[in-house]
């Protein structure tokens, strides 16, 4: 839920002042058409002087010169190869000699993140292209260390393609309908921990290790379909069903194997774990004999690392992390090298990087200070030398640093705002992206100090676009908590601002643990709309976001919603004091966990809102799924009082102010039935409310024509009750 819900509260942060021509279109936010162009997906190639990307058609796969951006050579063009014939690219990678390609050209979304497809082939000595696999689609496949193999899944199984025999191996032959899968996720890993891939290669491709789910205690979950969505017939609705693991309840039993390649058979791994622990990730060391096997156990407050060798199954244990509250590591920043791994921990109140020998011993902190990094880029082995973005500066910035392990650091963006990193394959150069509330994302290639070489991209043609608009200005803001801590906060006001009148106001949030909705980022969303409606938009990160280190963050454990509700009323309270809001008629909104701090901040008994929308929301923790909510909540069983205090359905009677419910009823994360369950509760209470359902729609309710509609009907409903 919340890497989705993050992308979804970051659309609210652009402050861009020009001159009036013509009015902002809503119809046009909703289609997407003011968002700012992507980065081209580069890859770098092993040699690290030249990086490939698709090109504008789809059609075809170029190489280009990173410091001179000229094109070497087209590695791969469709018109022009033998075999099987495509329209287009839309992925690939390489084997590590660089000369087969994995392409796939379309994608079947399964859930949010995974997806299956026909992958195919590309020989490039021969330009020809080949089917993977003539047996169905498949999904996750990748290539051996050793460029002779490919690795797939389908249908819960998976396979090996042997690329010098065309032969097909499988590595598992479970009944795809007893609920066994095998090599990729169940429902909730995906989600929850964000990953779909749960196999490795060996390093010397002699083992393909993977993990095993068994969903069988797994409760099953239902939604109906309808229209686009229904299968069956068009008079009578369909149903989906699949595994939901809710708060308190079973999840998958997971074990881990590894199939030996040569003898063709597959031997079970002996993890130390308890039935109910997780795995939340697999991954092979440089060594061929150190499988390493990342587990949580269900209270998510210890988190250990152990190898295991793929030949005898034996473990050893490498690393522990405990913390009184709970761990959420970034597996991402977990990266092996012959002599030692990183691992990123916030054993000292804030998130630092650590380096550890290859058999576990601590070697040093590489980072310190009363900051967080928020991500780990990279090391340059030879060098020494470990790049990461942090929020020294301000918590509402991400600037990149370098740092070796004399502890010399260096900065290497310049512009304040927020930077991220891609390098090469060498770290001796990367692609930066920058932008700022009032900039759209710019590209450039950088050395590794972060001297610009040349800029790929600004944007331009967006610029140009928004320059038709007239907008106020968004300003940061500081926001007094109850408490007296002070919150990161946003204003925009009304285009035409005339600080005599008095204006309604409508309060932008997510809320979710580690996650910030108030950055120094570029983006155009509805917010401007409202502004241009007479709105004054206020968006505040209460107690519990990111970016302020460990206690700040996890101060709302294990009581979801009573702190993130007070900062919110707390803010409106601001709000009110202030002379041009008319603190009368404030409204609030949000998105998954923001919709669940508006029904909290509804049913609050401070009365501080006139009007709510609240879209997708969480309504009780105890219909959500298990490895999210118990990770910030416990169980049911052990912190009854904390789901009780946090459950809006129980303080139904207590809502005030006009309410509009709004849910996709084909959404698989928050299921419609939270939204079903919270219209029943406030129906028994006696209380008047709106609703708008999608009935074919999914947790994003994504879409031109669905987005669209979501959009007018929320400016409509805050139009009415805050502005008449």
């Amino acid at each position: 839920m919340k890497k989705f819900c993050l992308l979804l509260v970051l659309c609210f942060s652009f402050g861009f002042l020009s001159a009036a021509r013509q009015p902002i279109i809503l119809d046009s936010i909703a289609s997407g058409a003011y968002h700012s162009a992507p980065v081209p997906d580069f890859k770098s190639m092993q040699d690290a002087r030249y990086y490939t990307c698709i090109d504008p058609s789809g059609k075809k796969l170029i190489c280009f010169d990173y410091l001179t951006g000229k094109q070497k050579e087209t590695i791969l063009d469709l018109d022009k190869v033998k075999g099987v014939q495509l329209k287009k690219i839309i992925g690939y990678a390489f084997n590590s000699t660089e000369n087969e390609i994995l392409i796939w050209s379309e994608k079947k979304p399964i859930y949010r993140r995974s997806f299956t497809t026909e992958y195919f082939v590309y020989d490039c000595r021969r330009n020809y292209i080949d089917s993977l696999s003539e047996n169905g689609d498949q999904h996750d496949a990748s290539f051996s260390p050793d460029g002779r193999s490919i690795a797939f899944a389908r249908d819960n199984n998976l396979f090996i393609k042997r690329l010098d025999y065309g032969t097909e191996i499988p590595v598992t032959t479970d009944d795809p309908g007893k609920h066994i899968i095998n090599g990729t996720s169940d429902w909730v890993y995906e989600e929850e921990f964000e990953e779909t891939n749960y196999y490795a290669w060996s390093p010397d491709s002699k083992f393909l290790a993977y993990v095993r789910f068994d969903e069988n205690a797994v409760k099953t979950a239902t939604f109906p379909l309808f229209g686009k969505n229904n299968t069956g017939d068009k008079y009578y609705n369909g149903f989906y069903n699949y595994k939901y693991p809710v708060a308190g309840e079973t999840n998958s039993t997971v074990s881990v194997y590894a199939f030996n390649i040569q003898i063709r058979s597959a031997k079970l791994m002996n993890v130390p774990i308890a039935a109910d622990d997780y795995i939340p990730r697999i991954r092979f060391t440089t060594n061929s004999s150190q499988l390493a096997v990342m587990t949580l156990n269900k209270a998510q407050n210890t988190f250990k690392m152990y190898y295991l060798n793929p030949k005898s199954a034996t473990s050893t244990l490498i690393l522990t992390d405990k913390n009184e509250k709970y761990v959420d590591p970034v597996y991402d920043a977990i990266h092996f090298t012959s002599k030692n791994f990183t691992y990123l921990s916030e054993k000292n109140g804030y998130r630092h990087l650590y380096l550890y020998g290859a058999e576990g011993g601590l070697l040093k902190q590489i980072t310190s200070g009363k900051w967080d990094v928020t991500k780990y880029i990279g090391c340059d082995t030879i060098h020494d030398i470990y790049y990461y973005q942090s929020t020294e500066e301000s918590p509402v910035k991400r600037i990149l640093y370098r740092v070796d392990l004399k502890g010399r650091k260096e900065k290497i963006s310049e512009r304040t705002g927020v930077n991220d990193a891609a390098f090469n394959s060498d770290y001796s150069h990367f692609v930066q992206s920058w932008s700022d509330i009032n900039t759209p994302p710019v590209y450039s290639v950088c050395d590794a100090l972060g001297r610009d070489i040349r800029t790929i991209g600004k944007n331009e043609s967006l610029q140009s676009e928004l320059s038709k608009f007239k907008y106020a200005e968004k300003i940061f803001i500081k926001v007094p908590a109850a408490d007296g801590e002070m919150l990161n906060g946003w204003m925009l006001k009304p285009v035409n601002f005339d600080p005599s009148q008095k204006y309604p106001v409508v309060q932008i949030q997510y809320s979710g643990p580690d996650l910030q909705s108030v950055l120094d980022k570029f983006d155009f969303d509805w917010e401007y709309y409202l502004s241009e409606k007479g709105f004054v938009v206020v968006c505040v990160d209460g107690r519990g976001t990111g970016g302020r280190g460990e206690e700040f963050r996890k101060c709302t454990y294990p009581n979801l919603g009573v702190l993130e509700t007070q900062d919110q009323v707390a803010t409106a309270n601001y709000l009110k004091k202030l002379s041009y809001v008319d603190g009368s008629r404030i409204g609030i909104w949000g998105w998954s966990y923001g919709g669940y701090i508006t029904l909290m901040s509804l049913t609050d008994k401070s009365g501080a809102f006139k009007a709510g929308v609240a879209v997708a929301p969480v309504c009780d923790w105890r219909f959500y799924d298990s490895v999210y909510t118990e990770r910030y909540m416990k169980t049911p069983n052990e912190n009854q009082s904390g789901y009780d205090a946090g459950s809006p359905i129980l303080r139904a009677a207590d809502l005030k102010g006009r309410l509009l419910l709004i849910h996709g009823m084909a959404d698989d994360n928050v299921r419609v039935n939270q939204s079903i369950e919270m219209a029943e509760a406030l129906i028994k209470a006696g209380v008047q409310f709106d609703m708008q359902y999608y009935p074919t729609s999914n947790h994003s309710i994504s879409g031109a024509t669905y987005r669209t509609h979501l959009y007018n009907r929320m400016v409509d409903f805050f139009i009415q009750n805050l502005q008449k």
